[in-house]
Parts: C-alpha cells; structure tokens; sequence
C-alpha cells in the first residue's frame, strides 16, 4: 500500500515523505532497521529476487505500531497547522486564550485551562508568582470538571506541577494525579472530584514570550482516553510556544492602547480644567467688576457734585460695596485652598455638639433655625471647614427660606449607622431638578431670587461641595416636603 505512492522510491523515503517532519526521528529509526539500503550493484536484480525485496518490505510495513505511529504523527501534524491558522486571530488577550483551549479540546486534551497574571489581562509584565494567576478560559469535553472556572484567582502552592513550571519556565508531566500529593493539596476537595470525575494526567506548560513567563497551561485527560506520555510534550510546548507569542502582542497592543486612551482622558480632562478656569476667571472678574464700578460711580459724582452728595449715604454705598468685594475675595481664597487639607488636619469632632453651638452664636438671620439632632454623631473632620460649610448652607437658606429653616444631624445607613449625616433645609420656593448639580458651580445664580441683593457673592454651595469632597463625603441637594429644598452632607461616621 505504501509502495503504490511511488514505486521508483524506498520504503523508507515513502514513509518520511507521507508522514512529514512530525515523528520522523522515530519513523526514520523503524524504516533504517525494517528496510536497509541496498548495496550498490551494476546489475539489475533477478526477477525472482524482486519480488521477494518486494513481500519483505511489505511485510515490514504491517509491523505492529508503525501504522498507529504514522497515523499519530499525521494528527499532531494537522493539529499544529490548523493552530497556525486559529490561534491568534485577534488582539484579546482572552480571546487568544479561548482559542488554544477550543484548538485542544479535544484533539489533544480532554481539558485545556489558561491561566494569566492579572497585570498581563492589563497590558503590563508580571511581577512574580505572588501576584496569583488569573484563570482566563477554560474548555472540556463536558460540564463539571472541578477544574477553576473562568475569572477565579488561583495562588498557586510551590509543590504543584504548574508551579514548578512557572518556576522552571519548562514544561512538566504527571501520568498519575490522583497520586500526586503537590498537585492534591493546592485544593484537596477540588482535586478530589476532579479524579471522580475521570482526570488522571497533566501537562502544565508555562506560557512564555521574550524571556517573560506570562501563565501557564494545563492540559488534562480523563480515563477515557490514555495518559500523556513524554513524546506529548513536544506537542504541547509547540502548541503554547505559538499562543504565548500571539498572547504577548495582544499584551502589548493592550498596553499601547491603555496607554493612548489615559493619553486622551488626560488631555480631555486638561481641556476641561482650562475651559473651567477661563470660565472662572471670567465670572471672577465681572464679580469683582460690578461693585468696583458702582463704587466709582458714587465717588465720581461726589466729586463732581460735593455740595449735593450726602456724605453719610455716600460712605454707607461704600463700605456696601467695600464688604461685598471683600467677601468675594475671602470666598475666592477660601475656594482657592480646598482640595489641599492633609489627612493629618482630620480630629475627631461631635458634630451634633458642633451644629448645635454654631447655629446658637449665629445672629442677623431673618427667619428662625429649628435643631433636630440625635446626641454623639461623630466622624472625623476638620472643625473650622466644617463650621464654613455649615453656614454657607444656613446663609443660602435664609435667603431662600420663607418662614423657617431646619438643622439635622444623624446616623444613617447599616444598623452601626457607618455615615454620618448632617442637612439643612429651607420651606421656599426649592430648586428645579435640572439645575440640583448646576447651582454648586462658582458663580451661579437661577433667577432674581438669587439675585446680588440678597448679599451672596455666588461661591458659597461651591465651597462647600468642595468641603464635603476633602472630607470623601458627598453633598447633594433634593426637594423637601411640601416644599422647599433640602442640602444633605453625608460623611464617614466614627464609633465613639
């Protein structure tokens, strides 16, 4: 049968020339012992000695095992060319992970898990075995393995075959699991049902590109099928060597597109901060602009007209517009430092004992503050930031309110209460929800209720949003009922 493929050539060239460079060594070695070269000779060999040349090799060729070799030999051959062809078709790591898994699974494997560090599904070179490995795909021949599924983080014990070839960067056999005591205590319980149902060897080869170990691959298989044998080794380090390399330039292009896309972020973001800055300063300087000018103007007509300017209404405008523009620059400053508090300025303060003294030393305020608190709400804040949100929030609502304004703090959140909260609440007209974010910008005024003659200089809810940040709390602002509007500041609470 073999000699039908070409009968100028020997039996051995048939058999190395059909099988191809898989296996060779090994089917070489049987044709040089089953069909010696024949010696040179002038003259053609008699026809009776033909034909007995020709029952020999025939003969030779239904040896027990050389078909079973070839046909083997064939297999691996189609399988490495069919990997050339399907691993590595995209740029995911997972995705080329996924792919040698389906590739193996099951001509070569009855289970095939990839397992990668974290930092390679990021783009970046591992740091070592202490990271842990990431299990990134898994396929079988069937369901429940108890094998680690997908996205399970495994720290590898030193004593098991995928740790040793992470360590030894060569890949490592076990004909025998169930008796494998390194293999066996990574999970006792696991591995136990793993042996239940029917996995028996291991081929753990370490995925490696560029001198870097990036994971590792674990072929399983179960009873249905023989154990791996040393000549499967070959096989499966050829098939890793190919994903590791498509593996690492999906890490890289990872990499560079992490690194293109924080690139865009920060140069969006740079954007943002300049336009808000151009903003601000705008608004800063008409703020500081509209009483400049009305104070020039009175001093002007004073001066044009000093015996018709009542000098008492005259200082009276001034020092109106003095008081605005200094309250404007304090706020501007005040504005200015937050977002620079160190944790270290953070004390342990009663907030009830706190709110409960600021609002009693208040006075000016047009319309009554009433006190709802529950006694020792603590957390740890600064005292002096916290006291400047609290009355920018009391002014804001003085305005705002139309007959009186109400102060709570408390626990909320779990039983323990872990936040704590404090929120002041006005009856007047409210906000409208499309503008509950817009009104903590810097100079932002809704309607002529909010107008310059109620005395805010349009930076006091801005202050105190940034307040709420540096302490890592939150303030937001919600409709009260009946009506109204409620500022909540929630922050981290302390045990006393």
């Amino acid at each position: 049968m073999v000699a039908a493929e070409d009968n100028t050539a020997t039996a051995g060239e048939c058999f190395t020339a059909t099988v191809g460079g898989i296996g060779e060594h090994l089917l070489q070695q049987h044709s040089h012992q089953a069909f010696p070269q024949p010696l040179p000779s002038t003259k053609p060999p008699a026809p009776d000695t033909a034909a007995a040349t020709t029952d020999r090799w025939l003969l030779a060729v239904s040896e027990p095992g050389i078909g079973r070799l070839a046909l083997r030999a064939r297999e691996r051959l189609n399988l490495l060319c069919d990997a050339g062809s399907h691993i590595g078709t995209s740029l995911s790591v997972t995705r080329t992970a996924e792919e040698l898994t389906e590739i193996a699974v099951p001509r070569f494997a009855d289970h095939a898990g990839v397992d990668l560090y974290d930092c390679v599904l990021r783009g970046h070179d591992p740091t070592g075995l202490d990271e842990g490995l990431r299990r990134v795909a898994l396929t079988g021949i069937g369901e429940n393995s108890c094998l680690h599924p997908v996205n399970a983080l495994i720290q590898l014990l030193a004593s098991t075959p995928q740790a040793r070839s992470v360590a030894t960067g060569q890949p490592v056999l076990e004909p025998d699991l169930p008796t494998n005591l390194g293999w066996m205590a990574q999970d006792p319980e696991r591995c136990r049902k793993a042996c239940e149902h029917g996995i028996h060897s291991l081929v753990a080869v370490p995925i490696r590109a560029r001198d870097i170990t990036l994971g590792v691959v674990s072929f399983y298989r179960c009873t249905t099928r023989e154990t791996f044998e040393e000549d499967d080794l070959t096989l499966a380090e050829d098939l890793v060597n190919r994903t590791a390399l498509c593996v690492d330039n999906a890490r890289l292009y990872t990499r560079e597109r992490m690194i293109s896309t924080e690139l865009k972020q920060t140069t969006e973001s740079l954007r943002d901060t300049l336009d808000r800055q151009r903003r601000f300063t705008a608004d800063a300087s008409h703020e500081l602009r509209t009483p400049l000018a009305g104070l020039r103007a009175q001093l002007e007509e004073a001066r044009l007209h000093p015996g018709q300017t009542d000098l008492t209404d005259l200082l009276n405008h001034t020092l109106n517009d003095v008081d605005r523009l200094q309250a404007i620059i304090t706020d501007l400053l005040s504005l200015a430092r937050t977002g620079t508090t160190p944790l270290t300025a953070l004390e342990p303060v009663d907030l009830t004992e706190l709110v409960e003294a600021e609002v009693t030393h208040r006075i000016g305020d047009h319309h009554p503050t009433r006190l709802d608190l529950t006694p020792d709400v603590l957390a740890n804040a600064v005292p002096i930031q916290i006291r400047r949100m609290l009355n920018n929030l009391l002014d804001n609502a003085q305005r705002h309110a139309t007959h009186h304004v109400t102060v709570e703090v408390r626990r909320v959140g779990d039983d323990a209460g872990h936040i704590a909260e404090l929120s002041v609440t006005d009856d007047g007209p409210g906000v409208p929800p499309a503008e509950h974010e817009h009104i903590f910008q810097p100079f932002t005024r809704l309607d002529s209720a909010r107008s310059r003659d109620h005395g805010g200089t349009g930076l006091g809810l801005a202050i105190a949003r940034a307040i709420a940040r540096d302490h890592h709390g939150t303030l937001h602002v919600e409709d009260a009922r009946p009506n109204g509007a409620r500022f909540t500041f929630r922050l981290p609470a302390t045990i006393s």
